[in-house]
């Protein structure tokens, strides 16, 4: 029985498996030995060059955990992305304390003789101390 599909299901652009993948021993083999090694397999490159496809030829979607990785991405971001992709939840805590106190201080002086000579001095004086303090919290995953 002849199978007949449309021109648009076999070339374009789609997130479906293509039904013109060509099987590449060496490159699907190697993928998958790489699978077993227990470390984590990383298929990256320029749009349009069969990740996907590699990655639906050779796995179920459940099997695996799919990221889209940014160029403002550093290591972090993308660890995390990975781990809240797989189930995780990364909490981190920042307790700011902000206060302050005011001192005051005051002086006096004074002198007197008869008849009615006085001298007198004094002053007073404020200061405003502020505190601040910041505590970042973080834990390892």
């Amino acid at each position: 029985m002849e199978n007949i599909v449309n021109l648009r299901d076999v070339y374009g652009v789609g997130r479906e498996f293509p039904l013109n993948y060509a099987a590449r021993e060496d490159v699907d083999t190697k993928f998958l030995n790489n699978l077993t090694r227990d470390k984590h397999v990383v298929i990256y490159g320029s749009s349009k060059q069969g990740k996907t496809s590699l990655r639906k030829h050779c796995l179920n979607e459940e099997d695996c955990i799919i990221i889209s990785c940014l160029n403002t991405m550093n290591l972090s971001d993308l660890n995390g992305a990975i781990l809240k992709a797989s189930g995780y939840r990364i909490e981190q805590q920042t307790t700011k304390t902000v206060g302050g106190a005011w001192t005051y201080s005051a002086e006096f002086s004074g002198e007197g003789r008869v008849p009615l000579i006085a001298k007198g001095s004094g002053k007073v004086g404020g200061n405003y101390q502020r505190n601040r303090n910041e505590t970042t919290q973080t834990a390892k995953l």
